[in-house]
């Protein structure tokens, strides 16, 4: 179990990346607005086994829909941190989890991983900053918002972030990076 000292350092380290990365660089237009509304909620799964993650997982829907003022969840995992493999499974389990519970209607999540690459995509392209953070994390988000969300962005977010990254150097990469990770 993690020290309350590591999971303040867990969360500061992950609002960072938020800020540095997903809003600095415009990754996700939708972030910015209910992040300085307060509306993100960032949390530390710590559990013992995939059974206690699944439990926090489900915990955590059941508490955003009890909190509709909780417009999304970044729902951190270090644990499944220093393997890929281990944190592929348990992200599955969390949409097996969604999709039995008839919960599709109302959320979906994304996933993202310190280790996270595109196939066809060299390991240290910034392209690949779009999947990576520094821990595990199951991202929940509000169909509804997505929907509606999406419906404001006329622009093809995916092909901008190719554009933006595909310009940004091996060092800007590293300055980022290292600032997140500072």
């Amino acid at each position: 179990m993690l020290s309350e000292e590591k999971i303040v350092e867990v969360v500061e380290t992950t609002r960072k990346w938020v800020e540095t990365v997903i809003i600095g660089l415009n990754l996700c237009p939708f972030a910015k607005t209910p992040y300085q509304k307060g509306e993100v909620r960032l949390t530390v799964a710590d559990a013992e086994t995939m059974r206690g993650f699944l439990e926090l997982f489900a915990g955590e829907l059941e508490l955003m829909d009890e909190n509709p003022k909780i417009e999304t969840t970044l729902m951190i995992l270090p644990a499944l941190g220093n393997i890929a493999d281990h944190f592929q499974p348990y992200f599955q389990f969390c949409e097996e989890t969604i999709i039995l519970n008839n919960w599709g209607k109302k959320y979906q999540i994304v996933s993202f991983h310190p280790f996270a690459r595109f196939l066809d995509v060299p390991a240290d392209s910034p392209k690949n900053l779009t999947g990576m953070a520094p821990y595990p994390i199951v991202h929940i988000l509000r169909v509804n918002s997505v929907e509606t969300l999406g419906n404001t962005v006329k622009k093809d977010v995916q092909a901008e972030n190719d554009k933006r990254l595909r310009n940004m150097s091996q060092k800007e990469l590293q300055d980022l990076w290292a600032k997140v990770m500072e």
